[in-house]
């Protein structure tokens, strides 16, 4: 561990001033960063400042006084503000079916300092560290899927001497009141890798929105990954769009994989029982062609004999007009005939009956 008090710009800001209150209720750390990182990550070769606030919330402590009745230990009146960061690689493996994390030894491990009078009750003290991240994770040795996770943690101690000893050589004293954050460390290879992976997911994963009914396959759940990665890469949230791409490629590609193998088998068996219905409609396509050329044949036989049978018709209907003609030909000559013999014969009755009368007169 390294630390620094020269070489560090820091600004010391004493906001408000208070009568001092007599009972004591604690001190009060809190931690704020600018510029404030986008879904906790600071980016490699980036300046931040770390802003530490120190509140007084009822502690009245007198230069000289000790910690207790019986303590040696003198307090100052000052408290002593430390600020660490501590940089470690994170990531997982697996094994079998399990999956365990690791934690690399600190890679980087700094410490600021500065001594501040004490607020005054009911007032705050703010503290500013700056720090510039020097190195991206490659250079910290890890690979573009672990994390180079830092974290930060600001401690107020009180400062005291030893009664017996000079009070120009101070030390730390009982914790005052501390604070901490967890942030990831971002550079562009990190960002070439997230988005490189989507782009793999993508090209798995994209074909199954035009994924014809399956039985097998959970596309929404599959499809919901991939738009939740693409979220988080959209929304500059590198870390968590890897963490849904590790959970992908560790145990969903497995259940993908698995459904598909079942989904091709279920279409093997479709595709088999398909054949069997076309040869079926084959089957019953050639009956059904054999049946229409029979009742084409029959069809053009009847109307063979349709043929014949209207010839057939129509010269017996011929004949039968012919015999008709004939007929009333026939009974127009008897009819004639005999209204002839008809007249004749009256003729005949007719001049005997004159004949006789002349002879008479005779």
């Amino acid at each position: 561990m390294r630390t620094f008090n020269a070489f560090l710009f820091i600004a010391l800001l004493i906001l408000t001033h208070a009568p001092p209150v007599a009972c004591a209720e604690g001190i009060s750390v809190s931690l704020a960063v600018d510029p404030a990182p986008l879904h906790d990550q600071v980016h490699a070769y980036s300046n931040y400042t770390f802003r530490v606030s120190v509140t007084n919330a009822g502690v009245a402590s007198v230069a000289g006084e000790p910690l207790n009745a019986t303590s040696q230990i003198t307090y100052t009146g000052r408290v002593m503000v430390s600020l660490r960061l501590t940089i470690r690689g994170r990531g997982s493996y697996d094994f079998g079916n399990s999956t365990t994390g690791y934690t690399t030894l600190p890679l980087e491990d700094v410490e600021f300092s500065i001594a501040i009078a004490l607020p005054v009750n009911g007032t705050k003290s703010d503290v500013f560290f700056n720090y510039v991240f020097t190195k991206d994770a490659y250079d910290y040795g890890l690979k573009p899927y672990e994390d180079a996770e830092v974290t930060v943690k600001a401690v107020a101690y009180f400062e005291v001497y030893e009664a017996a000893e000079d009070p120009g050589n101070p030390f730390r004293g009982p914790k005052a009141g501390e604070a901490s954050t967890v942030l990831k460390l971002l550079d562009e290879m990190k960002i070439d890798y997230v988005e490189g992976k989507l782009q793999e997911i993508a090209e798995e994963l994209g074909p199954l929105r035009s994924f014809p009914r399956p039985g097998h396959v959970n596309v929404e759940a599959f499809l919901g990954l991939l738009e939740a990665m693409n979220a988080s890469v959209m929304g500059g949230d590198y870390f968590v769009a890897l963490d849904t791409y590790q959970r992908y490629d560790e145990d969903r590609r497995a259940d993908l994989i698995g459904a598909l193998v079942r989904e091709a088998n279920t279409s093997s068996t479709r595709a088999l029982k398909i054949q069997e219905l076309e040869l079926q409609v084959s089957q019953l396509g050639a009956q059904i062609n054999r049946l229409v050329t029979l009742h084409e044949l029959e069809l053009e036989q009847l109307q063979a004999r349709y043929a014949a049978l209207s010839q057939t018709y129509q010269l017996k209907q011929a004949e039968l007009e012919e015999a008709k003609q004939s007929l009333t030909t026939a009974i127009t000559a008897v009819f004639l005939a005999s209204i002839a013999f008809f007249f004749i014969g009256r003729r005949s009755a007719l001049g005997g009956i004159l004949g006789f009368r002349r002879s008479q007169g005779g």
